[in-house]
């Protein structure tokens, strides 16, 4: 289906720009194809040069440059130097500022020629006079419009540093909605490829790579990812796998592995893990298998949801902790799993003196636990089977502890120390 041009035109925000381009559509419609091939042009040349003059505005020292070259050339009536500065205009628009992409810098040069087919007197033969098709004047306006026309100022490299610079600020918002909100009002509204791509993947390496980045930084660039997904579904699907598969056989040190597998296996990040190559996958639920005990505080996120890719192998990894993986960290909500590992190194304990020290470690998991009453039945067995633990001074306190802090029907808690044969304690409930 051919593109309506009137549509077309409306896309511009400039309106200047707009008016140009307008102006080629008009020639378009009535016939005079050569004319709306030159007026394409100079809606292509007007639109770079107020793109530049903005960005010399707001700051930028190589397009402050680059338009008083510009300017000082109009105002001394330089025409050799005014020419020069048009026909270097795309070389300048692709590789000082990346408004556009070579591919595209080879459609706009087209332009140029065919204007210049247009404007000048040229023939093909002795005999016939070049003409321009109607074919050859849409498809300019097309690729003008689309390639500049439509396109914000920034989209290069500084339109990347922009977008940078504003997640690290005080006024990115918080909230995944208002994120949404706030780039759909960026130059990420209707971006290049290469500006969306580079911004993914700055933002997959701060995900999975910086360490030092803290909590509000990461839920920032963690909402800035998925908003993206949203905004912009069919390239984001078709560029993270790709971003992915480069980024993800990179990350060497235990921190960065550590970092990705609790972003992957947690939340949002779990929608990533369908894209991952297989291989990846392997070394990721390899790494979480054999856990390295610096990280191995990592279960907690990694348990948090059952339908975790992880879950399975962080459980394996709970099954041969240490009593140092397990006692020396500092757990937010202590897992399941860590609990009934954490009773397992207590069932075992060796001497009176061992139980004490496990016991005063093991109250503070015990506080955590979802299922108390089965875990009071688990301390009233291990009490049976383990004279030290029974005979401990600090049992019967970290029973009386748990049972305060956790359990509403005292009843029931008295029944499953009677059923252990522990009738003294139960009367001191």
């Amino acid at each position: 289906m051919l593109i309506d041009l009137d549509e077309l035109v409306a896309e511009c925000p400039d309106p200047r720009s707009r008016k140009y381009i307008r102006e080629s559509v008009q020639c378009y419609k009535a016939g005079a194809y050569r004319a709306s091939v030159v007026a394409c042009w100079i809606a292509v040349a007007f639109d770079l040069v107020d793109k530049i003059r903005e960005l010399a505005a707001s700051g930028d020292a190589m397009a402050a440059e680059t338009i008083a070259k510009f300017d000082k050339a109009r105002q001394n009536h330089d025409i050799p130097a005014a020419l020069a500065f048009e026909r270097d205009l795309l070389s300048i628009a692709r590789d000082k500022f990346q408004f556009i992409s070579h591919i595209e810098f080879v459609d706009l040069e087209r332009l140029v020629e065919d204007r210049n087919r247009c404007a000048h007197p040229s023939k093909v033969s002795d005999t016939e006079v070049f003409e321009a098709t109607p074919e050859l004047a849409r498809l300019h306006i097309v690729n003008a419009t689309r390639y500049v026309l439509s396109q914000p100022a920034a989209q290069g490299k500084q339109a990347l540093e922009r977008l940078v610079t504003e997640l690290d600020s005080n006024f990115f918002p918080s909230k995944r909605d208002d994120t949404l909100v706030f780039l759909r009002a960026s130059a990420l509204a209707k971006p290049r490829e290469s500006l969306l791509r580079s911004y993914l993947s700055i933002l997959l390496k701060r995900l999975m790579k910086e360490v030092e980045l803290g909590w509000e930084a990461s839920a920032r660039t963690s909402n800035a990812f998925f908003a993206l997904s949203e905004i912009h579904p069919e390239p984001w699907k078709r560029m993270v796998p790709e971003l992915l598969s480069a980024l993800v056989p990179n990350l060497q040190q235990d921190d960065q592995l550590t970092r990705t597998v609790k972003f992957i296996g947690n939340g949002e990040g779990m929608k990533l893990w369908p894209v991952i190559g297989e291989a990846d996958r392997l070394r990721l639920i390899t790494f979480v298998e054999n856990l390295p005990s610096p990280s191995f505080d990592a279960v907690e996120t990694l348990l948090e949801d059952a339908a975790s890719p992880f879950f399975e192998s962080t459980n394996a990894r709970v099954n041969r902790a240490s009593s140092e993986d397990l006692f020396n960290g500092f757990w937010f909500d202590t897992p399941e799993a860590v609990i009934d590992r954490m009773l397992s190194f207590y069932r075992h304990s060796q001497s009176f003196a061992q139980a004490n020290d496990l016991a005063k470690k093991l109250r503070y998991g015990l506080h955590d636990s979802k299922k108390p009453y089965e875990r009071l039945a688990r301390l009233a067995s291990i009490a049976v089977q383990n004279e030290q633990v029974k005979h401990s001074n600090q049992f019967p306190t970290l029973v009386k502890e748990f049972v305060a802090a956790k359990m509403k029907d005292k009843e029931r808690a008295k029944n499953i120390l009677r059923e252990a044969k522990l009738d003294d304690l139960a009367d001191e409930l």
